[in-house]
């Protein structure tokens, strides 16, 4: 049953306004460790979900056995009726919507086997014994059905992942989203794996870590872990709920003046979409500008509280390609992206005369989320800089930090961006490196 029946259907069964996503995914994964392929994946399935809203109040329901559709629906639409009005939904996006779609398809699928071996050979050129990762190509067909607009479009991406050891099993990552093929030769297999070798070639002679208040230059596998963060506490459901380290900052600075940052569905890569979850259009946000607060992630109720227009971002949380329903609800980024500075990272590192280079990040956890008061362990190369080289690897230690301190004390940042990805902490941004000053760096332990 297409996505227009449903909503058909749930309207007759007697809901008053209806969204229905159907996402259609055929997955590729090629995974290689020690050197060598090892297991090749293919997920083929479709997913539907269905929002009912009846007289103010709204359920979610993802459809498993479509032979039942009627009697899935007809469920839903009688147990929504049953719940207390939702005070957070203020009517789904009620404009036409003709978006220019994306078309974009970075490799087929026959290359796969030959991007992963360029990514392990590119790791090997350094001075490592083992390399493991991924080549991960996502293709989806993602239809969206509401009483208002009924939008299709298919979004592509691929995710390459390399991890590379050195012979004293000390790691170097890299990893990267793209979704244009004219992308493939500057961040592609070949970058990320030369790029996770040369960091786990550095990765040598490890002692601790020393605890104080460092200059860091982040890599932006690192940074756009911290601006995964920001773009999660831009949403207005967050600064709604109290969860937001934004709130009550409008038009506040709340980061460095060098800082100016966009959600941005348009760029090619792996959050992309031309359309949200309720049919608004999804489009470029510029959310923070010289450090100043400019805007909040909305859906169309969140907008209509805020008395704004919708930024198009009912979509789900961390994942602009799974079916649930809730992103209608709870506004979340597309994808952030950071503008560059004008030097290059070489350049910025040469003029550092003590500090530290984070390349990658993990378990990212708040003490205090309204605060922004937060900390995270480093990982993947830690190296102590003096003089503008980096001459001894760390480990063993924690950013201890709040989040607008960090934004606050930006220094520089480099006229490299990188589409950076990794595994829930770094979530599609194109970030550039980021020098920071006054860092606290604590002891993991």
């Amino acid at each position: 049953m297409d996505a227009e029946k449903i909503v058909s259907l749930a309207l007759k069964s007697g809901a008053d306004e209806v969204s229905v996503k159907i996402v259609e995914r055929d997955d590729l994964q090629l995974r290689f460790s020690n050197n060598a392929f090892d297991i090749s994946n293919r997920w083929i399935g479709k997913s539907i979900s269905v929002l009912i809203a009846v007289k103010g109040s709204t359920t979610g329901m993802e459809i498993r056995n479509p032979g039942h559709m009627e009697e899935e629906i007809r469920k839903g639409v009688e147990f929504a009726k049953k719940l207390p009005k939702n005070p957070d939904f203020l009517g789904f996006y009620d404009g036409k919507t003709s978006p220019e779609n994306l078309d974009f398809e970075p490799v087929d699928a026959d290359e796969l086997s030959g991007l992963g071996k360029i990514a392990m050979d590119s790791a090997l050129e350094h001075d490592v014994d083992r390399v493991s990762g991924e080549i991960f190509l996502a293709r989806h067909a993602v239809t969206v059905a509401t009483n208002y607009n009924t939008l299709s479009e298919k979004r592509s991406y691929l995710i390459t992942t390399v991890r590379a050891f050195n012979d004293e099993g000390n790691p170097g990552q890299s990893s990267t989203h793209i979704a244009d093929s004219s992308d493939i030769e500057r961040f592609g297999p070949k970058f990320v794996g030369d790029k996770a070798g040369m960091l786990a070639e550095r990765n040598r002679s490890v002692r601790e870590g020393s605890e104080g208040r460092f200059t860091v230059l982040f890599d932006p596998l690192c940074f756009g872990s911290v601006m995964t963060e920001v773009g999660s506490a831009l949403s207005a459901f967050s600064v709604d709920s109290g969860t937001s380290f934004f709130v009550d900052r409008m038009g506040e600075r709340v980061a460095s003046e060098i800082v100016t940052v966009d959600d941005d569905p348009r760029l090619p890569g792996g959050n992309m979409g031309s359309f949200d979850d309720e049919g608004a259009l999804a489009r470029k946000t510029r959310v923070l500008e010289k450090g100043v607060l400019k805007s909040y992630l909305h859906t169309h109720s969140t907008a209509k509280k805020y008395g704004v227009e919708s930024t198009g971002n009912a979509k789900n949380t961390r994942g602009a390609l799974t079916s649930l329903p809730m992103g209608t609800l709870l506004p979340s980024a597309w994808q952030i992206s950071v503008k560059p500075g004008k030097r290059g990272m070489e350049d910025i590192l040469s003029d550092i005369e003590e500090g530290v280079y984070i390349a990658n990040t993990w378990y990212t956890r708040y003490q205090n989320k309204r605060n922004g008061d937060f900390s995270t362990i480093p990982r993947d190369g830690i190296f102590y800089i003096k003089d503008g080289e980096m001459v001894e690897a760390w480990g063993g230690i924690r950013i201890s930090e709040n989040m607008l301190h960090l934004l606050g004390r930006i220094k520089e940042l480099s006229s490299e961006r990188i589409p950076a990805d990794w595994w829930g902490e770094t979530v599609r941004t194109f970030a550039p490196y980021a020098l920071i000053d006054d860092v606290r760096i604590t002891k993991a332990r």
